[in-house]
C-alpha cells in the first residue's frame, strides 16, 4: 500500500519514540498493531498528513510503502503497519501538485464544506481566489494570513479576519476605527495611531499603546491597573507604581527589580513571592506567611535545613526536588 509519513527536518519520529528513518531502507516490526502505540504510521492521503502535523515548515513529507505488510486504520484516516520503506521525499511543488489535484477532485468542484482541508490548501496558497470566498471566517482569516486580497477582506463582516488584515499591516488607516477591539488592538500593535487610540475605551487597546513604549506619561494615571502594568513592563515611572493600589502593578515593579527593599513587606504574597524569585533577603522570607513564598526561598536553594521541617508540605515537596534531606522526606 502507498502513502504518505511527516518526519521531522531529521528524518526522525515527530512523536513517539523519535525513531531515526532512512530513505530506501525497509522497516519492520513485531507485536500487536494498535494506533499511536504500535506501529509505523502514515496516512494514504497526503491532505491528511497535514491536518496531524501542521506545523508545515518543519515537516518533511515522504511518500512510503507498506510492502504488503499488515495495516490498520481509524476514524481519523491516519493508518499503522508493520512494515514500511520511505520511497522519495515530497518537494515542495509536488506536494502543492497533489494537493491541488485532491482540491480538484474533492474540494472545489464537489462543495465539500470540510473546514480543515480548506485551511490547508490556504497555507499552500493553493486556490485563494475561491477560498476567499468562503462561507466560513475560519477560512477567510487564513486566506488573510497569506496576505491574499486583503483590499476585499479589509470589509469582511468577521472581526476575526479583519483583525488579520490588521496584523498584515494592511489598511490601518480604516481598521484604526474599527468597532470590534480586538482589530482596534491589532492595529495597535503595527504602531499605528498611537496618539488616537491612546484613548479608546478598551484597556486592551490602550495596553498595547503602553507596550509600544508611547505616551506612558499619561498612561501611568490610566484607570485600569492593566494598563500601569504594561508601563511598569517598560521600567517607566517605577518610583511612582511601587505604591500602586494594585497588587498586579507592584508585581511589575518586583519584576523589574526595583525596590525589593519595600517591597519585600508587600500585603500582597504575590509581590512578596516575585521579591523571593529575585533571590533578595531570603533570611526574611524564608519565615513568610504564605507557603508559596517559603517554597520560593527553597527555589533560590536558601534555607533547606529549615524548611525540611516545614508545617507546609507544598514546600516540602521543594526541598525535596531541591534533593536535600531525601532520607527524612522519604518518610513524610
Amino acid at each position: 500500500m502507498k502513502g504518505y509519513k511527516a518526519l521531522n527536518n531529521n528524518m526522525c519520529a515527530i512523536y513517539g519514540n523519535g525513531m531515526q528513518y532512512k530513505l530506501n531502507k525497509e522497516y519492520t516490526l513485531d507485536g500487536e498493531l494498535e494506533i499511536c502505540k504500535n506501529g509505523f504510521h502514515f496516512c494514504e492521503d497526503l491532505i491528511d498528513v497535514y491536518k496531524i502535523y501542521n506545523d508545515i515548515k518543519n515537516t518533511r513529507v515522504f511518500e512510503i510503502d507498506t510492502m504488503d505488510g499488515k495495516v490498520i486504520d481509524n476514524e481519523a484516516n491516519k493508518k499503522c503497519s508493520n512494515k514500511i520503506k520511505l520511497i522519495k521525499e515530497l518537494h515542495k511543488d509536488e506536494i502543492r501538485q497533489i494537493l491541488e489535484n485532491y482540491a480538484d477532485k474533492y474540494i472545489i468542484n464537489n462543495r465539500n464544506d470540510n473546514i480543515s482541508e480548506k485551511i490547508i490548501l490556504c497555507k499552500f496558497s493553493i486556490y485563494l481566489d475561491k477560498l476567499i470566498n468562503d462561507e466560513n471566517c475560519n477560512v477567510r482569516l487564513e486566506v488573510a494570513k497569506q496576505g491574499y486580497g486583503l483590499d476585499k477582506l479589509v470589509n469582511d463582516q468577521h472581526w476575526k479576519v479583519r483583525t488579520a488584515v490588521a496584523e498584515q499591516g494592511y489598511g490601518l488607516d480604516k481598521l484604526i476605527n474599527d468597532e470590534d477591539r480586538y482589530v482596534r488592538l491589532a492595529v495597535a500593535e503595527q504602531g499605528y495611531g498611537l496618539d488616537k487610540l491612546i484613548n479608546d475605551p478598551d484597556w486592551k487597546v490602550r495596553a498595547a499603546v503602553a507596550e509600544q513604549g508611547y505616551g506612558l506619561d499619561k498612561l501611568i494615571n490610566d484607570e485600569s491597573p492593566f494598563v500601569r502594568s504594561e508601563v511598569a513592563k517598560q521600567g517607566y515611572g517605577l518610583d511612582k507604581l511601587i505604591n500602586d493600589q494594585h497588587w498586579n502593578v507592584r508585581l511589575e515593579v518586583a519584576k523589574q527589580g526595583y525596590g525589593l527593599d519595600k517591597l519585600i513587606n508587600d500585603q500582597h504574597w504575590n509581590v512578596r513571592l516575585e521579591v523571593a524569585k529575585q533571590g533578595y533577603n531570603l533570611d526574611i522570607l524564608i519565615n513568610d506567611e504564605n507557603p508559596y513564598v517559603r517554597a520560593a526561598v527553597v527555589e533560590q536553594g536558601y534555607g533547606l535545613d529549615i524548611l525540611v521541617n516545614d508545617p507546609d508540605w507544598h514546600v516540602r515537596s521543594e526541598v525535596a526536588k531541591q534533593g536535600y534531606g531525601l532520607d527524612k522526606l522519604i518518610n513524610d
